[in-house]
């Protein structure tokens, strides 16, 4: 659901060591910096215009030159705003007069940094140590110490990116799609991408595919092998605090494509979302086209269970009410009960209460699911402002 807007990527950089790879970028101080696996570089704002003159390859030199991660963020420190980087188990820094740090904080290995951000006046750093270790952690920093403050460890391989939500701190951790939310010291479990997740399908977030877009936090789901769920850009979020936080994958990249797809960063600007992206065989930047239905979307209530087992229920009826439905338009409705497949049910329309409803009496419930899809025509879209399941 994107606009023909795609630019193919050429720019790159040809670093005096290491690989050229960018793994890591930010403006900062009147600059924007980008790390290559053993050097910072950089450019005036000025001068990062169409032929980016003037740029400042190989400006310092990293210490352990990470070969996969450098990520970047903006804090205060004690004597101003300072830009602070990962290199594998070290926090390098610039600060407001450029003079650069290579060694700050010592997270010590076998942990490598592979996110950071600020928090309140602190940074938080998640680490990576191995795929088949679970051992990474949550570091909270308060940028001057020469030790951390607080180090949460989690079941998991790795933390792969921070997501804002106003003032709230989301996760990503691991490769099976999992977010977290972090409290100030824990975190906490809070939703998870569905998908089929082994040893041999797994996907990732990475560090700058995040981002929020009216309000809601996005983020590009990436593959990493396997395909073990639709790659697009998703978000995690609810119109008011009266609602539940609900996730969604609401665009895909401009191929039209949700397999093999990997997104390195999302940039929103202006109520433009821009998204970078590579399928394995083209490379591109895409301006969303946010307008543009999507024919067939559905979404699914989370699994019902029945508390007393040997007690199943009958599902007797599901309504949707809609604010609108457009001419050709639709709702409908399917079912899975008990851990079997999707069920089509038939439903009818009743435009004097702006219902559609589906009938049928299913017994011997002990678990269901209720998914309801979306037909669009001309660009319209249905409207639902409400959904109920009735059991008896």
């Amino acid at each position: 659901m994107t606009s023909g807007d795609v630019v193919t990527l050429a720019y790159t950089t040809v670093p005096g060591a290491g690989s050229a790879g960018c793994l890591g970028a930010i403006e900062y101080n009147g600059y924007i910096y980008w790390a290559t696996q053993s050097r910072l570089h950089r450019i005036a704002i000025a001068d990062a215009d169409g032929q980016w003159l003037n740029v400042v390859y190989n400006w310092a030199t990293f210490t352990v030159t990470d070969s996969t991660y450098h990520p970047m963020c903006i804090q205060q420190s004690a004597t101003g705003p300072e830009l602070f980087i990962g290199d594998g188990y070290l926090v390098a820094g610039v600060d407001h007069n450029g003079t650069v740090r290579a060694s700050i904080l010592d997270i010590a290995t076998p942990h490598r940094i592979s996110a950071m951000a600020p928090y309140e006046l602190d940074v938080v750093i998640g680490t990576y140590v191995s795929d088949n270790v679970n051992r990474a952690s949550m570091i909270r920093w308060d940028t001057v110490s020469t030790a951390w403050n607080i180090d949460d460890p989690i079941e998991e391989s790795g933390i792969n990116a921070f997501m804002r939500d106003d003032n709230y701190l989301y996760v990503n951790a691991g490769k099976v799609g999992r977010w977290y939310y972090y409290d100030g010291q824990k975190l906490q479990p809070l939703s998870r991408v569905p998908g089929t997740f082994s040893s041999s399908s797994t996907g990732v977030v990475y560090p700058y595919s995040v981002g929020n877009y009216n309000g809601v936090p996005i983020f590009g789901f990436s593959n990493e092998a396997g395909n073990p769920a639709p790659q697009g850009i998703y978000s995690l979020g609810g119109y008011s605090s009266s609602y539940p936080k609900a996730l969604s994958l609401d665009w895909v990249i401009s191929e039209a494509v949700t397999s093999g797809v990997q997104i390195g960063a999302i940039l929103v600007l202006d109520g433009i979302i821009k998204v970078a992206w590579t399928d394995g065989t083209d490379n591109g930047i895409d301006k969303l086209d946010t307008t543009t239905k999507y024919n067939g979307a559905y979404f699914t209530t989370k699994k019902l269970f029945i508390e007393n087992r040997e007690d199943m229920k009958t599902l007797g009826e599901v309504a949707a009410y809609y604010d609108s439905l457009p001419s050709s338009t639709g709702i409908t409705f399917s079912y899975k009960v008990n851990g079997g497949s999707y069920v089509a049910m038939t439903s009818v329309t009743n435009t004097t209460i702006n219902q559609v409803r589906a009938q049928l009496s299913v017994p011997e419930i002990g678990s269901l699911q209720v998914k309801v899809a979306l037909t669009t025509s001309s660009n319209n879209s249905p409207t639902i402002e409400a959904v109920t399941v009735t059991m008896r």
